[in-house]
């Protein structure tokens, strides 16, 4: 055999060997991030949820103050009247804290839909991105929508699992407009209100929801925001008091961690509690801290 076709052959085993190794820690590299996705980790989504009538500019301040303490925004996922689920953004394997917008295009869309449908893109994300865990941000409507998906589906083994979820407003004994009872209600020291709400066209009955969440997932730290804006009806003006504490009845003694934050006075209104400045710093901590 020649010199030349020694040296050949010699370069061929190197360029193997080189490609091998290149393989080898590429793979490795994903395999690591998978993991530290699947621990909850630093590749955790999180993801936001407007309330019934809202659109993206709804969690678009939330969103935005989350970039800042140390999310990423990724992605915008729509989903239209008909559940067509559309993404807007781009999302990368090793991309940091993801921040992911769900925007229902129908702006009036039931919460058994709702729920039917995050849990559609619950599952795309595991298939496509290979999320096992997610942090989740609900206004109003949202808040319940996230509860019920996680409360149904926990059992299902494709599912992601919720880890950290931000309440805001949360109406689970209903909206005050949508009840009879206004807010001539209130809650023990349990959460338990003393009336129960009955579905409607838009929500289930508090009852549906209580038996749901029979089945919510243990390994959750939980925090309820609601609002009281000072105007002698123990509500934020749209959602009572007593609704939003009433979540503490549904999970409270099940979850791993449960804490309820008041926020009285003009900031406690429904709408300006997922825009002031209060809230933000509240939910960058729970969310992002690593202590």
């Amino acid at each position: 055999m020649s010199k030349t076709a020694k040296t050949n052959i010699i370069l061929i085993i190197v360029t193997l060997i080189v490609a091998f190794f290149a393989v080898f820690f590429a793979i490795r590299s994903d395999n690591l991030l998978m993991s530290r996705s699947s621990r909850g980790g630093q590749n955790t989504p999180t993801l936001y949820v407007h309330g019934l009538g809202g659109s993206r500019r709804s969690t678009n301040h939330l969103a935005t103050i989350a970039s800042r303490d140390g999310g990423n925004r990724s992605l915008v996922i729509l989903v239209d009247k008909d559940g067509k689920i559309d993404y807007r953004g781009k999302l990368q394997l090793n991309t940091r804290k993801p921040i992911i917008q769900v925007i229902f295009q129908k702006k009036f869309t039931p919460v058994d839909k709702q729920v039917s449908w995050l849990h559609e893109i619950l599952l795309r994300l595991r298939v496509h991105y290979g999320f096992k865990y997610y942090n989740a941000v609900g206004h109003s409507t949202g808040a319940v929508t996230i509860l019920d998906t996680a409360a149904k589906y926990n059992s299902d083994q494709d599912m992601p699992k919720l880890q950290k979820f931000v309440s805001i407003a949360g109406p689970y004994d209903g909206v005050i407009k949508l009840t009879s009872m206004g807010t001539d209600n209130y809650v023990d020291s349990q959460g338990k209100p003393m009336i129960y709400s009955e579905a409607n066209k838009w929500f289930p009955s508090y009852e549906t929801l209580l038996n749901d969440c029979k089945n919510f997932p243990k390994d959750v730290s939980v925090l309820n925001i609601y609002g009281n804006d000072n105007t002698k009806q123990e509500s934020d003006g749209v959602v009572s008091v007593a609704s939003a504490r009433s979540m503490k009845y549904l999970i409270g003694k099940r979850v791993k961690n449960y804490e309820e934050i008041p926020v009285n006075g003009v900031n406690g209104q429904h709408s300006r509690l997922h825009h002031n400045i209060f809230v933000d710093h509240i939910i960058a901590r729970f969310l992002f801290d690593e202590n």
